[in-house]
């Protein structure tokens, strides 16, 4: 799948294929050799520069989380290399622009993923911060690769200045732990005995950044607008990068928050609203990539939600269940668009009898994105709804009782809404009549069928793996005991029963709706809420009157006082000696 067939003729090409995939590779190679070897905890570091006795240091950490999370990383980080070997082919009516700069796109890939495994190993914030602040730079790059597409452009700046605004943030609360601490060492912060208040400040500085990398309300809106860009680069975004900083950073810093209970009682309200926002605004999107997107803002309620209640182990278990399924569901959408040359579901259906692969691997994703037993979104979402139960009934967690109900609630509402638009796509996409008679849709290539096929086997039985000694080990962190379990891990139960009966409930919901009439778009049950959540309740729109809108009026103003006030003095001083002379 890898000769001049699907590379193309192009050595640069070919020579950017070679490096993309083999480096991928390595590094999966590298973080599995480390799995498999890692023993506890391990660190060194050496001294980078020394700012009047503040020393940063240069040095990794690696730990059995480390190595899991890596693995995440680098699995779809080559899955997306090799996707997009065949995605990203020119076509004999295609514009050149793009196949010519498939050099650049393949080394941002890469760049993309040593940024992200920068920040999983990092011993130091400063070296934290570097691989946090490349990957917005590589997302910039990416969603923009298609300079054709008119949304493309827009779409990155966005995401860019979005996410700026909270790592301004979290530049400031690492400022402050490293000043407070006398070192950016991640140990030495841990270990220091920080002020109430200064963690306390400290960390919500840090939940800014967070919000805004991990794609939390208000600093939500980028994440789907980025669906402009390929759709490789979707499934690398929302599965393995960008998405999962926020996340970990928080499961890594962990101790610090719940120093500060505020900041989890601010993480669990954000949680929460994030949540059901995503959900919500998921049921009424037409776009494939949309619904996905929108998925992913959803399914990051959940992780924050579990770190706000305590469980840094369940948030990072869904977080590793969520990067195999939604990177399988972003390349399933990716084989659809490329069959159909749309990413519209209402042009769409009746693809499952002439796409089966792709169908039945969605099927696959979908069941796991809802929580479908024994996928693995089943487990590590009913983790995390376990958890939050066990924090609402038996207050074990760090925040109070009250966020653990609103975790709980939020997390079951959301289960039978997330059932709801999983089915929709399913049923929009998949079943029905063909409403493109002329379009004569088939399984992808090679190339694209087989990182898609393997992607479907962790979404399948990576939620098994929590119950293995070895797998669970590796999610070693402070966590609140689960009520009814004597070593402190989730296992099933009959708290289990309620999310399947919620799941139950959404799923019969759309496909009783689709039966009265499979031509009808199950969305329009929705009725008057329909365009409401369509827009996302319309925040966009808020943040373009309450902060757009200023802000350029700000720039304006000052470009005229410089224009007018600042260069009119110089001038007019030089005009009038001039004059006087």
């Amino acid at each position: 799948g890898l000769g001049p067939a699907a590379t193309g003729g192009d050595p640069a090409r070919r020579a950017a294929v070679t490096l993309g995939v083999t480096g991928a590779a390595g590094a999966l190679a590298l973080a599995v050799a480390l799995l498999l070897t890692v023993d506890g905890a391990t660190e060194t570091s050496t001294t980078w520069v020394d700012l009047g006795g503040l020393a940063v240091t240069l040095g990794v950490r690696l730990d059995g989380t480390a190595a899991l999370v890596a693995v995440a990383v680098t699995a779809v980080a080559l899955a997306v290399q090799v996707y997009s070997i065949g995605y990203l082919r020119r076509g004999p009516h295609d514009d050149l622009d793009v196949d010519h700069r498939y050099p650049p796109y393949a080394a941002q890939i890469s760049l993309f993923t040593g940024a992200m495994l920068l920040v999983v190993v990092a011993s130091d914030l400063i070296m934290l911060l570097v691989g946090w602040e490349v990957m917005g730079l590589c997302s910039y790059l990416l969603i923009a690769h298609d300079r054709r597409l008119p949304g493309a452009p827009a779409a990155a700046m966005k995401a860019f200045l979005v996410t700026r605004v909270g790592d301004v943030g979290f530049l400031l609360g690492i400022a402050l732990l490293g000043v407070s601490t006398g070192s950016f060492r991640i140990s030495d912060v841990l270990a220091h005995d920080h002020s109430g208040a200064t963690l306390t400040a400290a960390g919500l500085l840090l939940l800014a950044g967070v919000a805004g990398k991990s794609a939390q309300f208000p600093l939500h809106t980028w994440l789907p607008d980025a669906m402009a860009g390929p759709t490789p680069i979707s499934a690398l975004i929302h599965a393995a990068t960008m998405v999962a900083a926020g996340v970990y950073a928080v499961a890594r810093l962990y101790p610090l928050f719940t120093a500060a209970p505020v900041t989890l009682t601010v993480l669990g309200v954000l949680g929460a609203i994030t949540l059901l926002l995503g959900a919500l605004a998921a049921t009424a999107q037409d776009d494939i990539k949309r619904v996905l997107a929108w998925s992913t803002v959803s399914q990051l309620g959940y992780m924050t939600g579990a770190l706000a209640v305590g469980s840094p182990s369940a948030a990072l278990f869904h977080l590793l269940t969520h990067a195999a399924f939604k990177a399988l569901l972003f390349l399933a959408a990716g084989a659809v668009i490329h069959a159909v040359g749309t990413t519209v579901m209402s042009e769409m259906g009746g693809l499952r009898r002439s796409m089966p692969v792709t169908f039945w691997c969605t099927v696959v994703g979908l069941g796991a994105l809802a929580g479908v037993p024994p996928l693995a979104g089943f487990w590590s979402k009913d983790g995390v709804l376990t958890v939050a139960e066990s924090a609402a009934l038996e207050g074990t967690g760090p925040a109070p009782s009250w966020v653990g109900w609103l975790i709980w609630i939020a997390g079951l509402v959301g289960v039978a809404i997330t059932a709801w638009y999983s089915g929709r796509l399913l049923l929009r996409a998949f079943f029905g009549e063909p409403r493109l008679p002329l379009v004569r849709p088939h399984d992808p290539p090679a190339v694209l069928r087989w990182p898609v096929l393997l992607l479907a086997v962790p979404a399948a039985l990576l939620g098994l793996a929590g119950f293995v000694g070895a797998f669970a080990d590796r999610l070693r962190f402070p966590t609140v005991p689960v009520a009814g379990s004597e070593d402190g891990l989730v296992h099933p139960g009959p708290g289990l029963l309620l999310p399947l009966a919620f799941l139950l409930v959404g799923a019969a919901l759309v496909t009783f709706g689709w039966r009265r009439n499979p031509a009808a778009d199950p969305a329009a049950a929705l009725g008057p809420l329909g365009p409401v959540f369509a827009r996302a309740f319309r925040l966009d729109d808020v943040q373009h009157t309450v902060v757009v809108r200023p802000v350029r009026a700000l720039a304006r103003a000052a470009r005229t006082a410089d224009e007018v006030v600042v260069d009119g003095a110089v001038e007019g001083s030089g005009r009038a000696a001039t004059g006087l002379g």
